[in-house]
């Protein structure tokens, strides 16, 4: 399986993440959380979704001007994940693994686990779980585990509040996307 993953790292990482979707699916039924009851694809969704991608991007900005070692530690290991994944990947590779991120850990984290703890607990209760274990499954470090947790509860936020998990797929993906060819773009 490592070998695998160390000759094929964009197929491994897309098999993962697009395994989140039916994954999401099988919980959600098993949970009896409704996740098709919570999406609606109309143009305002994907217009909002994309709206509030800002917040986020002045989160990574504000980060990026920064210049203790600790941001330069993962602005250094993101650049270096990065270029393993995507370069020389073929035209298109970077669009699919931000859609797939966005909708399955969207699907899984805000869709499954927020709103089942949602069930159980207090809504804010529900957010910040979720948004922790979300952190923790973007850890790498101690400092971005607390900026995944913020990008955690800002979606997760967003997502109390709109009822619709499009709006925070959108968000994820356009989010990935955005981030990932700006660091392609930097020279190596």
């Amino acid at each position: 399986m490592r070998s695998f993953i160390a000759r094929h790292p964009l197929l491994a990482g897309a098999l993962f993440q697009g395994a989140l979707i039916p994954v999401a699916f099988a919980l959600a039924a098993l949970a009896g959380v409704p996740l098709l009851g919570a999406m609606d694809w109309s143009i305002e969704a994907v217009a909002l979704g994309l709206l509030v991608t800002t917040p986020m991007f002045l989160l990574v900005a504000v980060l990026g001007w920064t210049d203790h070692p600790a941001f330069r530690d993962i602005r250094a290991q993101l650049q270096e994940f990065l270029d393993l994944l995507f370069r020389g990947a073929p035209a298109g590779s970077v669009v699919l693994i931000a859609v797939l991120a966005g909708v399955g850990e969207e699907l899984l984290v805000r869709g499954v686990l927020q709103q089942w703890l949602g069930l159980h607990l207090p809504p804010g209760a529900a957010i910040l779980l979720a948004s922790v274990l979300f952190g923790l499954a973007h850890y790498v470090s101690h400092l971005y585990f607390v900026f995944a947790t913020l990008i955690g509860l800002y979606l997760g936020w967003v997502y109390h509040v709109t009822e619709n998990l499009v709006v925070v797929m959108i968000a994820h993906a356009a989010y990935d996307w955005a981030v990932i060819r700006w660091y392609l773009a930097r020279p190596v």
